[in-house]
């Protein structure tokens, strides 16, 4: 089943995260919106050279006006957020509104665990929102978590550094 994105933001993650999507998320569409214009259409147009195929548009969007953002949402199965952390809170509120899944880049623990409380909203609304999936701790947690699957029983896992430590007996075995 094809899906169509919504990526707000057309700056250099919206253009990485629009590239990804369209490559490799079975992607029917893949809408940039940003609230500079040219920047939106140049990042559609980059994105289209890149995946030799023209399924990146893109609209004009300005995230801090929320009835905007919500209008723009709609028709779309899922809206990544590549704007800064502050504006993720109304972001997800309106795409559970308008039943669209989310995902964000994070950046504020703070909000994220606000955008968790929505739980419930979301549930019933029948979406997806996978908030702070960003670089960090994002990626790094995936990563981690990747890691533990390779080791197998780590034996101990420190998580404030997400490391892994086997403990060792003086015959060098592991326990």
């Amino acid at each position: 089943m094809p899906y169509s994105y919504l990526v707000l933001g057309a700056g250099r993650q919206g253009i990485a995260a629009a590239y990804d999507l369209a490559r490799f998320g079975e992607a029917s569409r893949v809408t940039l919106a940003d609230f500079n214009r040219e920047r939106a259409l140049a990042a559609a147009d980059r994105v289209n050279y890149l995946v030799r195929n023209k399924i990146a548009d893109a609209i004009e969007l300005d995230v801090r006006d929320e009835n905007a953002s919500r209008s723009a949402l709609k028709g779309y199965n899922v809206a990544l957020s590549a704007v800064p952390y502050f504006y993720n809170l109304a972001l997800t509120r309106a795409a559970i509104e308008t039943g669209v899944s989310f995902c964000d880049l994070g950046g504020n623990t703070d909000i994220v665990r606000r955008q968790h409380a929505l739980d419930p909203e979301a549930r019933n609304a029948g979406v997806s929102v996978v908030p702070d999936c960003g670089m960090g701790p994002g990626m790094g947690n995936n990563l981690a978590v990747y890691a533990m699957e390779l080791v197998g029983d780590p034996g101990k896992c420190i998580s404030t550094m997400a490391v892994c430590r086997r403990s060792h007996n003086n015959l060098g075995t592991t326990r």
